[in-house]
């Protein structure tokens, strides 16, 4: 049902999908055409901006210099009597060659035209009364107030067209107080076009360019129509704004035709999306034929594959990966993105070597994927092989007929691990068996053997002699009293040996059934707050001649008395597993047995000069049933409980214990415990 409803969508998401590819196609070109328009647009944009900031340049700078010939003409009327026409004359005649757009400069002092330079083109201007013209009194009234040069425009010029005006207010001193008075005012015309005339970017030619330029009244906001320049504000023109003379001006510029609707480009670019839309439509009509043989084959191998809950790969008859399944890339998590179609078998092992997955290829690396690859090209039994040291695969490889290689991975990891378990299980028992019958038969040989000899008592050598004694007459008070000393003597230390080794077998008994209640969880501390030096010191004392049997000196020392909330008889049996231990495993030298108080803690150190432990077996020592010797011929006896009981109680007693060892150099098992906490003993004392 799900397959024919498959195959009934198939067609129409095709159809859907060349509709989604064709409108991605056209929507692509069209935003291409917009980008392209978009950048042109900002590319003559960029232009008139930097027209118009390098027009606002020259304004400035060719008001300026402006400035400084008025402020030539008033120091050269502030020496003068009179009026030095010819020197002014010079001076026009220098400023109108660097900057061709003055047209006059007249002088009005006392705010009347009395002289224009060049004289012969601007004589209508003199006699010119500024109080009489309120168009043009303002600005001079501006200049006599703020005692600065203003700049007045654009206003209409007597020589025809627009233009601007610079009035340039003189004070000239009138006595030795430096007192000045009001002279008159010095007005530069400047023709607006020829001011806007640049090299680069001649903003004043209207073939290009729709410029204005207007001062910003004080409180004033700009107009909307900007001084009758409607066109300009319609069409977003580039506007920059900037001082000159304590005034705030305005620049707007756009291109004489308006902004460009379209890059050059656009028409090429159309042409090219709509002819890459109509060849995608006939690549995707020929593909499809292709891609539903393929895809109904593809699938029904992929389904397959991925339904066998084992890994899959299968490489062509180039050795290129062809398909693999999930199965398999859950094996190599970490390589699951990397591995693809198409990569070969050698690159694959490459790849799994140097992620360190086979552990057996480290430090032969070549040479392991050699084998392996040969192994890949003659494939015969299946095998097993190890994958980050914690998965084992059952490998089956295979040719076809058509020379693929197939194989299939099978998690045996479980089956592996339990055989190991089994396997470890059975070696641990073995050897606790051959352990445990080996340290009961030594003492019950011991009692078997002295209990024997003791039952035939009657051919003992002590025994004879006793009975002698008592039969012969001749027998005196002392000799008789000596051969019955000497028997019970003998009697006496055959009892000693039958109940030592009671006592030792005794004690492997009470390690096994110590062992099973901890390790169920049934072992139960009677908790009470002890004077732990003390036990310490007993514990010491008691041991003590054993290590005078052996040779050893056995010390105690403490840094003073200290309590804490202990079960004390297994605080003993911790302290006596440690230091029969530290006992059983030093030949010569000596034993110490520390306390120290550090913080929180109680601290018990035993420190031996014996044979020590090697490093790799540092791990294992507190584990059950385990000695560095581990075999039947270990010259010491015990079933290796001692230190496993001993940490367990320490864990108990919520201590720690730990061991620091130097081979052949001793070593040192420190013992850890909390100090008396008041909170804690309350609690635990009820």
């Amino acid at each position: 049902m799900f397959q024919k409803f498959r195959a009934f969508l198939a067609p129409k998401a095709y159809v859907l999908f060349s509709i989604i590819g064709f409108a991605s196609v056209v929507g692509i070109g069209y935003a291409l055409i917009k980008l392209d328009r978009d950048n042109h647009m900002s590319a003559v944009r960029l232009d008139v901006e930097q027209a118009l900031y390098t027009a606002t340049d020259q304004i400035r700078l060719r008001f300026f210099e402006a400035e400084l010939v008025g402020n030539k003409i008033e120091s050269a009327l502030s020496v003068s009597d009179g009026i030095p026409e010819k020197k002014i004359g010079r001076i026009v005649e220098d400023l109108q060659a660097h900057i061709p757009g003055v047209l006059a400069l007249a002088l009005a002092p006392n705010l009347q035209v009395t002289h224009s330079f060049p004289q012969s083109d601007n004589s209508s201007a003199i006699g010119l009364k500024y109080w009489e013209v309120p168009q043009q009194l303002a600005s001079v009234a501006r200049a006599y107030r703020t005692r600065t040069p203003v700049v007045d425009g654009p206003v209409p010029l007597i020589q025809g067209g627009s233009g601007y005006i610079l009035r340039y207010p003189v004070f000239l001193q009138v006595d030795e107080r430096n007192s000045e008075s009001f002279w008159g005012v010095i007005s530069i015309v400047v023709d607006a076009e020829g001011l806007l005339k640049a090299h680069q970017h001649d903003i004043g030619d209207a073939a290009n360019y729709i410029f204005n330029l207007r001062e910003i009244k004080v409180n004033e906001a700009v107009p909307p129509d900007l001084h009758g320049a409607v066109e300009l504000h319609k069409n977003q023109p580039v506007t920059t704004q900037f001082a000159m003379f304590g005034s705030k001006w305005q620049a707007t510029a756009l291109p004489a035709g308006g902004w460009p609707s379209y890059s050059p480009q656009s028409p090429y670019l159309l042409g090219f999306a709509l002819v890459a839309a109509l060849l995608l439509v006939g690549v995707l009509l020929m593909y499809r034929s292709l891609a539903v043989k393929q895809r109904n084959a593809h699938a029904l191998l992929a389904e397959s594959i991925d339904c066998i809950n084992e890994g899959f790969i299968a490489f062509d008859e180039r050795e290129r990966l062809v398909i693999v399944n999930q199965k398999y890339l859950d094996y190599h998590p970490a390589l699951a993105d990397r591995v693809v179609p198409g990569m070969a078998m050698s690159e694959l092992l490459k790849l799994e070597v140097a992620h360190g997955r086979y552990p057996e290829a480290a430090g032969q690396e070549a040479d392991w994927i050699a084998k392996r690859l040969a192994q890949f090209r003659h494939p015969q039994e299946p095998f097993l092989q190890v994958i980050d040291e914690q998965r084992w695969l059952k490998v089956t490889e295979a040719r076809t007929p058509h020379g693929y290689t197939v194989g299939i991975r099978t998690d045996v990891t479980a089956e592996k691990r339990a055989q190991e378990a089994a396997e470890a299980t059975d070696r641990e028992k073995t050897e606790f068996l051959n352990n445990v019958s080996h340290e009961l038969r030594t003492p019950l040989t011991v009692i078997s053997g002295r209990a024997a000899f003791l039952r035939n008592s009657e051919k003992m050598l002590q025994s004879r002699r006793v009975k002698m004694a008592l039969e012969s007459e001749d027998t005196t008070k002392e000799e008789l009293v000596l051969a019955v000393n000497t028997h019970q003597s003998f009697v006496s230390e055959q009892g000693a040996k039958i109940a030592e080794s009671a006592k030792h077998m005794l004690r492997l008994v009470e390690d096994l059934l110590d062992w099973t209640k901890v390790a169920r969880g049934q072992l139960e501390l009677d908790m009470a707050v002890a004077e732990v030096g003390g036990i310490a010191a007993s514990v010491a004392e008691d041991l003590r001649p054993d290590a005078d049997a052996k040779g050893l000196t056995l010390t105690y020392s403490a840094d003073g008395e200290a309590e804490a909330l202990v079960d004390a008889i297994r605080l003993k049996q911790i302290l006596y597993n440690l230091i029969s231990n530290a006992v059983k495993f030093t030949d010569k030298g000596s034993i110490h047995l520390s306390m120290a108080q550090e913080h929180e803690q109680i601290s018990f150190s035993i420190t031996d000069t014996g044979c020590g432990i090697p490093k790799c077996d540092l791990e294992r020592i507190f584990q059950r049933f385990q000695q560095v010797d581990g075999s039947m011929s270990r010259q010491n006896g015990g079933l290796g409980l001692g230190l496993a009981i001993a940490d367990q109680l320490t864990s108990l007693h919520n201590g720690k214990l730990s061991v620091e060892s130097i081979q052949g150099k001793g070593s040192t098992f420190r013992l850890s415990l909390p100090r008396l906490d008041p909170a804690m003993v309350l609690q635990k004392t009820g």
